[in-house]
């Protein structure tokens, strides 16, 4: 049978199903929510929005959503006896079938708005029977629903071209506008695309667009749809395309969420659109200050510390440039000196003081891997610092020193139950170089172990869905240690030695923060919390290219400070003080309790219990002055550094009686039954005069050890609860002290 016997034949058998379509109610499937799938900020305003097959960026509009030219436009062109007929225009059928048997080929259809909308809600079968059967739903169609919803959901299911399904994507794909705001022109554009839009492309075809179009606006005149003076006035407007303003809100986010969310047509995200839009702002305006110093990326993520709920969420400095496509915030990087909070924080803990004096001296450590001498940034060194100042200008050496006595397993451990699930190999594998960057974290993690020490040492992971259950909190520090390590942080004077007064660390509200800076220049860092928010900060590149000497005071620093500045506004909230703590007074050389001749007189905070220290015999008075006695380990460097005054009496290092050096009386030890025993020891230190040959160390009043130089035991607790340590030094007894030891950290739900 010829193309157009079909065609006639096809319409005297629609006239048929038309005489015999039953009032059969419409399978609900029809009508399936397509739309398509978004991710929106905790307000419900869109993020991204994501293609999905025969859909696109459909937005479903209401007809009074519309402008009305779009719908006289389209009734015009495709079926100006709508409102007249029941779903099927006999007469539009024979015609079509009249003119195709007369042209010897198909050349004009005779399909109803109302047949065309089936086919858009439902896939007909091939062939004549298909046309049977689309005429016989779209009667079905039309008893169910009112004119109006049958236009409705075709302008909302019609393809228009570029991805643009629905009226609503399409006015915005082409013009930028929305649906209501359309043009008489506009709408006869879109209108014009819907037979063929691939071939009437208004960006690739215009010519072809434009006669489209004006044929749509003839049609609206020949129907009495327009005026000849408001068709010509149409006619003369120019084809003004815009593009698109796409949602490009946190596309790395959104990407992810995408995926993890395959199903979810809408994905609730806890990111604040107007927040995440200025970060992102800023992230490009700094990058580009920093683009003479080789810098390409910069990647910010900013959480709420009470609720965990990820606020903005900053990838990279550019999507779309070639390797934009990397998130900076999932990306594993060295986290140079970032790790250090954490270590002091556990010696905090046991009882350390940021009074109490520690080495900042050159120094050989033996490792596992062999000898290593570290160095610190900017290759000084300050001999006696008190760990406020080392911690706070953020010191290689005293950091390395202070993870020789906590150990590597101890702290890469609380660092796992901190979240960094990165730091995935062995204790061994990373030795002491774990707190100087000989590892890998990732921004979004190590901002969460940052909001666990605002958080008071509660840990909880970040999240980035709404509705979601809420983690538990785990405790992975004290709460007076978190305190005191916010509070160093949180010390611009302590800073100051290093970083000088008035950077960009230093707020006008309490906010602790610490930089890193891996080796080569190749990452840095800032990450720094308020008791209401943290913000986590990494600049550098992702092809591990080094950077022009930026370190994180000057690279992720002022972008850091310009974030927190933006999220805290007039906020000058402090951190919650803990029970426990109480502030004496100490000397600022020798950390111990002043004596009337020391001349640097400081205030520090210390675990209660800790606070009664010897008084300090550093400082002497000679001939109406001030002398130090330097302790034999600073002697040397005194000498170096002229410091050393040769008229001073001998060295007191209170070697010349036995003491404790390590631990400090009041110090708490946790025991985890999920870490090998050989990894809990705790080292005794004994500080004893010159010549001495053997040392005997007691618990609880039992002999544990009997050793000689240097006289470390490493003492395994065989218990929980109080206990009394004991040193004999070839005779001599050192004044006892008491430590407490408590079982795992438990989870806490607070905070």
């Amino acid at each position: 049978m010829s193309q157009a016997r079909l065609s006639l034949a096809a319409g005297m058998a629609v006239l048929t199903a038309l005489s015999v379509a039953l009032a059969w109610p419409v399978p609900g499937e029809w009508f399936a929510d397509r739309e398509a799938r978004r991710v929106v900020d905790r307000h419900g305003e869109v993020l991204a929005e994501v293609v999905v097959p025969n859909l696109g960026r459909a937005h479903w509009v209401e007809l009074d959503q519309v402008s009305r030219f779009v719908v006289d436009a389209l009734i015009a062109a495709e079926d100006h006896r709508f409102d007249g007929h029941r779903g099927v225009d006999p007469l539009a059928v024979l015609r079509a079938g009249v003119v195709d048997l007369r042209a010897g080929a198909p050349v004009q259809g005779g399909s109803t708005l109302t047949q065309q909308t089936v086919r858009l809600l439902v896939e007909r079968p091939p062939g004549l029977r298909g046309k049977v059967v689309e005429a016989w739903r779209a009667v079905r169609l039309e008893q169910q629903l009112s004119k109006e919803q049958i236009l409705t959901w075709y302008l909302n299911r019609a393809y228009f071209g570029h991805r643009a399904w629905g009226v609503e994507a399409a006015a915005r794909t082409y013009f930028d506008e929305s649906p209501a705001g359309l043009s008489l022109a506009e709408a006869a554009t879109l209108v014009g695309l819907l037979p063929e839009p691939s071939r009437r492309d208004p960006w690739v075809e215009p010519s072809r667009a434009r006669s489209a179009r004006d044929r749509v606006i003839e049609r609206m005149v020949a129907t009495g749809a327009l005026t000849r003076a408001e068709a010509d006035l149409a006619l003369a407007e120019p084809m003004q395309l815009r593009r698109p303003r796409r949602p490009r809100v946190a596309p790395h986010l959104a990407d992810r969420l995408l995926d993890e969310h395959p199903h979810a047509p809408v994905v609730h995200t806890t990111v604040d659109r107007l927040l995440q839009a200025d970060v992102e702002e800023l992230v490009g305006v700094h990058v580009g200050a920093l683009a003479g110093r080789d810098v390409d990326h910069a990647a910010v993520l900013v959480a709420d510390v009470a609720t965990g709920e990820v606020l903005a969420w900053v990838g990279s400095a550019d999507p779309d440039a070639e390797d934009g496509q990397v998130d900076g915030v999932r990306a594993r990087r060295s986290p140079g000196s970032a790790l250090k909070p954490f270590v002091y924080g556990i010696a905090f803990e046991r009882g350390m003081s940021p009074a109490d004096v520690l080495p900042d001296l050159p120094r050989r450590f033996t490792t596992s891997h062999g000898t290593w001498a570290p160095t610190n940034y900017s290759d000084d060194h300050l001999g006696p610092v008190r760990a406020r100042i080392a911690l706070a200008c953020s010191l290689n050496l005293p950091a390395v020193a202070v993870l020789e006595d906590v150990g590597t397993a101890t702290l890469l451990h609380r660092l796992r139950r901190a979240g960094l699930t990165t730091l995935d190999r062995r204790a061994s594998h990373y030795g002491l170089g774990l707190v100087l960057g000989d590892g890998e974290v990732t921004l979004e993690e190590l901002t969460a172990a940052y909001a666990a020490l605002a958080r008071g040492g509660v840990y909880r992971p970040l999240t980035v869905v709404r509705d979601q259950p809420r983690p538990r909190g785990q405790r992975i520090l004290d709460a007076r240690a978190a305190w005191l390590v916010a509070d160093v942080l949180d010390d611009p004077v302590a800073r100051t030695p290093a970083f000088g007064r008035w950077g960009s660390l230093e707020r006008a509200y309490p906010v602790a923060a610490k930089t890193g800076t891996s080796t080569g220049f190749r990452d840095n860092w800032t990450v720094g919390y308020t008791p209401r928010h943290v913000v986590g900060v990494w600049v550098g590149n992702f092809d591990g290219r080094p950077m022009g000497s930026v370190s994180g005071i000057t690279g992720a620093g002022p972008l850091w400070a310009a974030v927190m500045d933006r999220v805290t506004g007039e906020a000058t909230e402090d951190f919650p003080r803990p029970k426990g703590l109480v502030r004496r007074r100490a000397c600022g050389l020798s950390g111990e309790r002043p004596s009337p001749a020391c001349p640097d007189v400081v205030e520090d905070w210390f675990l209660r219990g800790q606070a009664e220290r010897p008084e300090c015999d550093w400082h002497v008075q000679m001939d109406g002055r001030v002398a130090v006695r330097w302790p034999s380990t600073y002697a040397a460097w005194a000498a170096v550094t002229g410091r050393a005054d040769p008229a001073a009496p001998a060295a007191p290092d209170r070697l010349d009686q036995v003491g404790i050096a390590f631990p400090s009386s009041g110090s708490t030890f946790h025991v985890d039954p999920s870490l090998p025993t050989e990894r809990q020891r705790v080292p005794l230190r004994a500080a004893t005069p010159a010549g001495a040959r053997r040392a005997i160390w007691e618990v609880d009043g039992r002999v544990v050890a009997e050793v000689g130089p240097p006289f470390v035991h490493l003492w395994l607790p065989d218990g929980p609860g109080e206990h009394r340590i004991e040193l004999e030094v070839d005779g001599e007894h050192a004044p006892p002290i008491r430590v407490w030891v408590g079982g795992v950290d438990e989870p806490d739900g607070g905070g």
